[in-house]
């Protein structure tokens, strides 16, 4: 029983250190795609995320995966203004060749 009581509070406190990672994503269009490219993004250039993370390392990750663009040929540039828990603003980017 104490063990199961032990193993409970490791459980809540573990979850407690997950942090808030927010990330805001501005999108360059190719010129004359900017339609297709911002369509999935109701019409927006800029949009922002939040997810929970375990720490900065895992906040950068995410920020990393997201700023790839996966829809070439609309997009020349993505980048991710990233930060954890209300921490310095750090970026990730990508650029792609307009088809």
């Amino acid at each position: 029983m104490k063990n199961l009581i032990v193993l409970g509070l490791l459980i809540i406190s573990s979850t407690s250190f997950a942090g808030e990672c927010v990330m805001k994503i501005k999108r360059e269009a190719c010129p004359g795609k900017e339609e297709a490219a911002f369509k999935p993004y109701d019409g927006k250039q800029e949009t922002e995320e939040k997810n929970k993370a375990g720490d900065a390392a895992a906040c950068k990750k995410m920020a990393e995966k997201t700023s790839k663009i996966v829809r070439k040929g609309t997009l020349i540039k993505k980048t991710v203004t990233y930060t954890f828990d209300g921490g310095a603003a750090l970026t990730a980017s990508n650029t792609s060749p307009c088809k």
